[in-house]
């Protein structure tokens, strides 16, 4: 950093800063580390993404039941630094192309470690890979914050599963987890202990639910109704809290320490735990049947108008709220993890949005461009298509990237 304004932090003695690396466990933390200047980078070495990363082999829900893996993806706010640097060994991504970003800003990514030397990035809302950057995404430049870890179950050949809503691991340690813990088929709850044959529901009788987070290092799962529910060790239901009912659609998101839950008001009906056993069971094409094409869309529908509570916990009951903190926050939700940001980082800085697609589900998800992206403001409950909004939609897919279906 001496060479950035001449900070202090760039004279600490070797010793220190190769302390502080050793105990920095994560690949994407590391080169963030290194990125600062000169002298902590030459500090902690590169970390080694040569060698196969050991996947977390799982057994899929019905129908399937076959083998598949868990994998862990990072969710960042990578930041823009032009003009970018040639060449480096902080290099996470490589392209060619004049047609580089200009000014600030940034962009939203997901980030899932190979065993090819390299990190590949996603759209974070549509799991779509990014095959090209105009640009040379080098760290010294483009420094990445790191949100939240999301979870994802994929077929052991990399494509990924049918109706698989939430899933995370059980502990809350990939690396150590021995039981998966997953929301399926629109409404099942859930889970895979290390050498099962078949899945456990956690819940027989009702097929509502809609989301399940760690929040604090504890499970809570909500329902339709927006009933929420506190998974203990054991894998059953403990207490749980009372329901704002309401909307359609729930999401739960934690920010600042708090547990938010979101409520989404919907044009229509949604698909059921009803519909996807028809689909399975009657038709040779259970997407096709589930989902239509792209003329004709079926249960697909659009976002209204959102409400938002904030769980308080002393006495037990959802609070609704107008603001989604005093620090300037902003959600994002998607199918697989739902967080929050400072909306200093979101183009355009606007505070209490909400960033969230109509299109979620498994094939939408792959018809999906930033088009499909819409923000609701909590302030005035108006919803506009983020495409409209071109630093917005900057934050999702820079102008030249390019993604691959």
């Amino acid at each position: 950093m001496t060479n950035r304004g001449g900070s202090p932090w760039a004279d600490l003695p070797e010793e220190i800063l190769e302390a502080i690396g050793s105990r920095i466990d994560h690949p994407i933390n590391v080169l963030n580390f290194r990125s600062v200047c000169s002298s902590w980078r030459s500090a902690v070495r590169t970390p080694d993404f040569h060698h196969p990363i050991p996947p977390i082999e799982v057994r899929l829900p019905y129908p399937g039941d076959v083998d598949g893996v868990l994998v862990p993806s990072t969710l960042c706010f990578v930041e823009f630094h032009p003009p970018p640097i040639p060449n480096g060994d902080s290099t996470f991504a490589v392209a060619g192309g004049d047609d580089a970003p200009r000014g600030g800003g940034g962009w939203l990514i997901k980030v899932e470690e190979t065993s090819r030397g390299k990190l590949q990035l996603l759209n974070p809302i549509s799991n779509l890979k990014i095959r090209y950057s105009p640009i040379q995404l080098s760290l010294l430049d483009f420094r990445p914050v790191q949100l939240t870890t999301s979870f994802r179950l994929r077929f052991q050949v990399g494509c990924p599963t049918f109706e698989i809503n939430k899933v995370l691991p059980f502990p809350p340690s990939a690396a150590s987890a021995v039981t998966v813990i997953a929301i399926f088929h629109e409404g099942r709850i859930g889970y895979w202990r290390n050498g099962d044959e078949h899945w456990t529901l956690l819940d027989g009788r009702s097929f509502d639910y809609d989301d399940v987070i760690i929040h604090r290092g504890q499970y809570y799962v909500t329902d339709r109704l927006g009933k929420l529910s506190l998974i203990d060790s054991s894998l059953r239901f403990d207490e749980s809290y009372p329901s704002p009912r309401g909307g359609g659609q729930k999401n739960l998101v934690e920010s600042g320490g708090d547990l938010y839950l979101v409520d989404r008001y919907l044009s229509g009906r949604r698909r059921n735990w009803k519909d996807v056993d028809d689909a399975i069971t009657n038709s040779f094409h259970p997407i096709r049947f589930l989902v239509g094409t792209r003329r004709g869309r079926k249960w697909n529908p659009r976002a209204v108008d959102f409400k938002v509570y904030k769980l308080d916990e002393e006495i037990g009951e959802w609070v609704e709220v107008k603001s989604l903190g005093d620090d300037g926050r902003v959600f994002v939700l998607t199918t697989e993890c739902c967080f929050s940001a400072p909306a200093a980082q979101i183009a355009g800085g606007k505070k209490d949005c909400i960033y969230y697609s109509d299109d979620d589900d498994y094939v939408a998800r792959n018809m999906m461009r930033t088009e499909s992206i819409r923000v609701f403001q909590l302030g005035d409950g108006s919803i506009e298509e983020v495409k409209t909004l071109p630093r917005e939609s900057n934050v999702f897919l820079p102008p030249g990237f390019r993604m691959e279906f």
